[in-house]
């Protein structure tokens, strides 16, 4: 709101609609910014006038911008595999195997706590999660034994990764150096970040079978609609659709023998 004031000289009172909408379009077009951001800033260039200032027909006639809705980066099992190949480190292979193990969030991530490990029922505690919200998520059993020798080796205290030095926990840029790291050694030239683990977590789920609404559990989702964009880059029925390509190439190479 403060960029929004800051760019015009005169009291809030007595500034135009025109000039609201010159503002935002110059946003999107002048500062590149993504539609979300635009519209976040006409939203609340929208409750100050409403709300504030009690002029609540002002941005009537500016629309919101249409979103831009990309579909979220996932990898393949064997891409996946050559990642976690791409660290040697026992504790950077943790990192990246728990982020894609339990499907969970950076900020997850980084505030597990070693008393959130529950080995008796093989259970991870997402506490706190998104929306102040906890949740279960399973403990791959694979990982149980690099687990404990990590557990042994780094004896953490508090964080279950945490600064060897401080003892608190890591900031989210190193698990991204970690990921961009593995990447970089693995080879593999996709984009996105640490995020494409719960990502692909939740992909692999719904292609081998697993219902959608326990996904949306594992990922904390409060809306079934964020999880389902998780459908449209399935492969799972999408591979066994035949094009009509395939279909055309074979019959025409009959007919072309045909004519001869």
């Amino acid at each position: 709101m403060g960029v929004f004031l800051d760019s015009h000289f005169k009291n809030p009172r007595y500034i135009q609609q025109a000039e609201i909408e010159t503002f935002i379009l110059k946003l999107r077009n002048d500062k590149r910014l993504a539609p979300t951001t635009v519209n976040l800033y006409r939203d609340a260039i929208q409750f100050f006038y409403s709300h504030v200032l009690k002029i609540s027909d002002l941005l009537k006639e500016i629309p919101r911008l249409r979103e831009d809705h990309k579909l979220p980066t996932v990898l393949a099992p064997g891409e996946v595999s050559r990642l976690l190949d791409g660290t040697r480190n026992l504790k950077h292979r943790l990192m990246l195997s728990f982020a894609y193990g339990g499907g969970l969030r950076l900020s997850e991530l980084a505030h597990l706590k070693t008393t959130d490990i529950d080995f008796a029922r093989g259970i991870i505690v997402i506490r706190h999660g998104k929306g102040a919200k906890d949740r279960i998520v399973p403990l791959p059993e694979s990982l149980d034994p690099a687990l404990r020798e990590y557990l042994k080796a780094y004896r953490p205290q508090n964080f279950l990764f945490e600064s060897q030095k401080s003892g608190a926990a890591l900031s989210p840029r190193t698990f991204q150096m970690v990921f961009e790291n593995a990447r970089t050694n693995s080879g593999l030239t996709f984009s996105g970040g640490i995020h494409s683990l719960r990502h692909s977590f939740a992909t692999h789920l719904l292609e081998q079978g697993t219902d959608l609404r326990f996904i949306q559990e594992l990922l904390g989702h409060r809306s079934s609609k964020t999880t389902e964009r998780y459908t449209h880059v399935s492969t799972q029925n999408v591979s066994k659709i035949r094009s009509p390509l395939d279909t055309m190439e074979r019959s025409g190479g009959r007919e072309a023998k045909g004519e001869r």
